[in-house]
């Protein structure tokens, strides 16, 4: 993602100051109206494109940001150059207060890009290394917090409408779950995860298809999911190796032909015997 908002920025920046140079070598207009010519075009294409592949609030005004500010700050300057140039003609084409209010936004938009890389996908380990705090029941040093949203079905009022008509059908079917691990779960060491599941009347439920996910809250890198294997009727399992301890949220599909169940909890994970 990093390497993507700084290509997105860099190429948009770049087609603005082109299109701002051009507009004021080509024509006689003062450099405050093709400022605001360019900032009306660069409003005019971003726009219609972020709203057809949709980046996020944060990437999005980033980038409506540092494109709006460079032909601003171009036209700052180009107005200060203009009027300078009636009064002197020394060769001098800026001033300090219109360059540091550009360096300020400039320096607003190097910050923004940080944490929006940061909150993405955390510093590497080597930096984290340096700049964070050692833990202090040891374990992993990491920056990154994404935070796990099994469920945002908020995002499209379809979405949760399909969710909620999927719930009733879970209640009028009647399947039910038993699932769990066959021995305590301990991080680094495999345990088998067992899954069953009957319907109404306790019958097995055979041939299924059940995939079965652990979702780390902390960190979706760690998320992980295993397609569970039939051992008798109704009875799915599989041996699975989580490398972290503490809390793994858990979320199990059922499939047969069109039918589709799914279940959702959680599970703890004690640290491996050696920690």
């Amino acid at each position: 993602m990093f390497s993507n908002l700084l290509v997105s920025l860099g190429v948009g920046v770049a087609l603005a100051f082109i299109a701002f140079v051009l507009l004021y070598k080509l024509t006689r207009l003062s450099g405050k109206h093709v400022a605001m010519i360019v900032i009306f075009a660069v409003i005019g294409i971003y726009v219609p494109v972020s709203i057809f592949s949709w980046p996020g609030a944060d990437v999005f005004a980033i980038h409506i940001a540092l494109y709006v500010i460079t032909p601003y700050g171009l036209g700052i300057i180009t107005t200060s150059w203009e009027a300078r140039k009636q009064e002197e003609r020394n060769g001098r084409w800026f001033h300090w207060g219109p360059t540091t209010i550009v360096v300020f936004f400039l320096g607003l938009v190097v910050v923004d890009s940080t944490i929006i890389m940061l909150s993405d996908r955390g510093m590497s380990e080597k930096m984290a290394s340096l700049l964070l705090p050692e833990p202090r029941a040891g374990g992993e040093i990491t920056s990154f917090f994404p935070g796990t949203v099994s469920h945002d079905f908020q995002k499209k009022e379809s979405l949760y409408n399909d969710y909620l008509r999927q719930l009733e059908e879970q209640e009028r079917r009647g399947w039910q779950l038993s699932k769990g691990w066959v021995e305590e779960p301990k991080a680094g060491e495999a345990a088998t995860f067992r899954v069953e599941v009957s319907d109404r009347e306790s019958a097995p439920i055979e041939g299924a298809a059940v995939q079965v996910s652990f979702l780390r809250p902390s960190d979706r890198r760690r998320d992980a999911s295993y397609a569970l294997q039939e051992t008798a009727p109704g009875v799915y399992e599989h041996e699975i190796t989580l490398p972290l301890p503490g809390i793994w949220n858990v979320v199990i599909e059922v499939v047969q032909g069109d039918l589709r169940h799914e279940n959702r909890g959680m599970t703890s994970l004690a640290a491996a015997a050696d920690e």
